[in-house]
């Protein structure tokens, strides 16, 4: 708890002197977050109180959970007032609150949930607006007070979230299905909520002027112009890569001080996978192949053999491969690459369980593979900057003279200019035959994208755009057109496959 207590004292430093006691916004503070689904622990939570009361907050204090938490006869803390999160089924969700509150304590919804975040390969999701107003209704004729959960809804740029069970991945656009969308523009919830608030507490409530519009372009589509290999992009990340007998999560490299590893993509590469000496020896030999088998590696991974793409490996699932004994000559032994990309920190899981990369042992013909180098790509804010560099840029190739046709990860880059123009939020829109990867717009990560997944376009505040010279770079996983390119369009654009 040292380093919790350390972390909250500093935030306590920043945010006290903001409560409302003091002029400020701040009207209550939460100490934690649906922690009755996976523990119930007085010590742990009567000092997270403490850490708060040090630090100076004088205002309500709160804990929230799920029906699923308050089904467990929760601790409480005197001080410190328990609330729920739903949206929807209030007689139930209201009995499990007051079974775990302390006297008749208020009710509170800490977290009323108008919609939902999506995850790719799932259909867009959301919450349809008259089970929101119902829900709504219900709660505040009974007394409650409401936290909308989301009222605004936002982006996660590359630090998006996870689920297991099955392991799926949050998309970049955090929309929500919010009464106000991702860009901030008012959708019809927004205005039906109002209208409801409006009756119901409008003598409590002050209701402003609604804004004007916020404008958006759509500035068309954009060729990509030039493009890198992974190795070159592996040499400006990592250089001569680390040394290393066995593989091991990316968490557990030795770099930055042996903390480890925590973005982007890791490339494990094994030179001399089979000794020649195995090439005219082993029994499968006479069949003309050789079994690779990654047994687990987490999130995504692309194999290659011999520079060629040789095929994917999903979450946590075996993969086995067929390495034909034609690729492989009595003295050279082939070259294999590994690249596993980290596609997003699980949202509600036990701490502990999660690593990324490759989680157990490489086999060929059940025999594991040692000696491996391992080249981290951090997506660090300084990488990103660098991949835009003159340097950088000197190394790419045009795109013009190849043909890129291929299943191949890739660094697509291209330079547009907005001619003077004041920017206007967009949406860029990764365009058919690309496959999975990361957009990095003037430096900063716009965001994933998946194209043969419940696609939408990442939304483009305006303050990322330049009214001059601006720069797209792709870090493509899976594989590239003929001609790679990108869409700007002025609308969120969620396609449901």
């Amino acid at each position: 708890m040292r380093h919790v207590r350390r972390y909250l004292k500093r935030i306590y430093e920043e945010t006290s002197k903001l409560q409302h006691a003091y002029g400020g916004p701040i009207i209550a503070v939460q100490i934690e977050n649906e922690y009755g689904t996976f523990a119930n622990n007085r010590p742990y939570l009567a000092a997270l109180h403490t850490a708060a009361l040090e630090g100076g907050i004088v205002e309500l204090l709160f804990k929230c959970d799920d029906n699923q938490g308050l089904g467990k006869n929760l601790v409480q803390l005197p001080g410190v007032l328990q609330t729920v999160n739903s949206n929807s089924r209030m007689q139930f969700n209201l009995a499990k609150l007051r079974s775990n509150q302390q006297h008749r304590a208020p009710i509170f919804v800490a977290e009323f949930w108008t919609g939902w975040y999506s995850v790719f390969g799932y259909p867009v999701a959301g919450h349809p607006e008259t089970k929101l107003l119902h829900g709504l209704a219900e709660w505040l004729d009974s007394g409650a007070s409401v936290n909308f959960y989301m009222w605004h809804g936002g982006s996660n740029f590359y630090y998006n979230g996870a689920v297991e069970n099955p392991y799926r991945v949050v998309t970049t656009s955090y929309d929500y299905d919010s009464p106000v969308s991702e860009n901030g523009t008012l959708t019809s919830k927004f205005y039906s909520v109002r209208n409801m608030l409006r009756r119901k507490v409008g003598k409590q409530v002050v209701f402003g002027a609604i804004p004007p519009p916020i404008p958006v372009r759509a500035y068309g589509t954009i060729p990509m112009s030039k493009f890198a290999t992974l190795d070159t992009l592996v040499a400006m990340a990592a250089g001569a890569g680390i040394h290393l007998q066995q593989v091991c999560p990316m968490e557990q490299l030795p770099i930055t001080a042996t903390s480890g590893q925590s973005t982007g993509w890791t490339l494990y590469r094994h030179s001399g996978v089979l000794p020649a000496t195995r090439v005219t020896t082993n029994t499968n030999a006479a069949n003309g192949s050789f079994s690779l088998r990654i047994p687990s590696l987490a999130d995504f991974g692309v194999v290659r053999f011999n520079g060629e793409q040789i095929g994917h490996a999903g979450y946590k699932k075996p993969a086995t491969f067929t390495i034909p004994t034609a690729t492989l000559s009595s003295t050279a032994a082939g070259q294999l690459d590994i690249l596993v990309a980290h596609l997003g920190r699980n949202n509600y899981l036990p701490t502990g369980q999660e690593q990324k990369g490759l989680l157990q042992p490489v086999t060929v013909d059940s025999t594991a593979l040692t000696g491996w180098t391992v080249f981290p790509i951090e997506f660090s804010d300084s990488f990103m900057l660098q991949l835009a560099s003159n340097a950088s840029i000197a190394k790419y190739l045009d795109i013009s003279p190849w043909q890129l046709d291929s299943n191949a990860s890739r660094l697509l880059f291209v330079e547009f200019s907005l001619n003077g123009e004041k920017p206007c939020d967009t949406y860029l829109r990764v365009d058919e035959g690309l496959g999975s990867g990361v957009v990095v717009l003037n430096g900063e990560i716009l965001g994933r994208y998946n194209v043969s997944a419940a696609h939408h376009a990442l939304y483009t505040p305006a303050p990322l755009l330049r009214s001059g010279i601006n720069t797209i770079i792709l870090l493509e996983l899976e594989r590239v057109p003929a001609v790679p390119a990108v869409t700007f369009v002025d609308r969120l654009e969620l396609r449901r496959r």
